[in-house]
């Protein structure tokens, strides 16, 4: 796929592109394809939005998106409502941003060094793996992580196994 960056040749044209534009991490900004990879959509379908602006896509192609991003699948298809829930965690940021995005109230009891440790393990392995998990299965993982890493910060070996099993 193109890496093109918005900023080379790509302009936010459409209220769609707007959308996918805020559910993208950084480097996805810089580089759009990359986000299709990440999301599951394929070469042809990205192409037609990103390049071609379209501007609607099928129910079924915003809910692919939701399912990776954690992002409203309404608001994904046709831009109504809020982009993310009110419980909801924005996967889209960075994990820092993500995490310091939590109100106090949010945040009792839990180490926010390690829970951040743990969304970046586990959002660095889907990665470098070009996988992709259901949000409550992601948020699963990511919890046994954060135990694993409070009881024993040495856990890698723990942690990578449980990595390949869930992934």
């Amino acid at each position: 796929m193109s890496s093109e960056s918005v900023s080379n040749n790509m302009e936010l044209d459409t209220l769609l592109k707007k959308r996918l534009y805020q559910l993208m991490t950084a480097e996805e900004k810089e580089q759009p394809f990359s986000f299709a990879t990440r999301v599951g959509l394929g070469k042809s379908t990205f192409h037609s939005i990103w390049t071609k602006g379209s501007t609607s896509i099928h129910k079924a192609t915003a809910k692919k998106i939701a399912d990776a991003t954690g992002a409203n699948v309404d608001w994904i298809h046709k831009g109504v409502g809020e982009p993310y829930s009110a419980n909801g965690l924005k996967v889209a940021q960075e994990p820092a941003q993500a995490a310091q995005s939590l109100t106090v109230a949010d945040t009792d009891g839990v180490d926010m060094a390690m829970m951040i440790e743990a969304l970046t393990i586990v959002e660095d392995h889907l990665t470098a793996h070009n996988k992709r998990m259901d949000n409550d299965k992601k948020a699963e993982l990511i919890v046994s992580i954060y135990d694993l890493l409070c009881k024993s910060p040495d856990a890698s070996s723990s942690i990578t196994t449980m990595l390949k099993l869930a992934v």
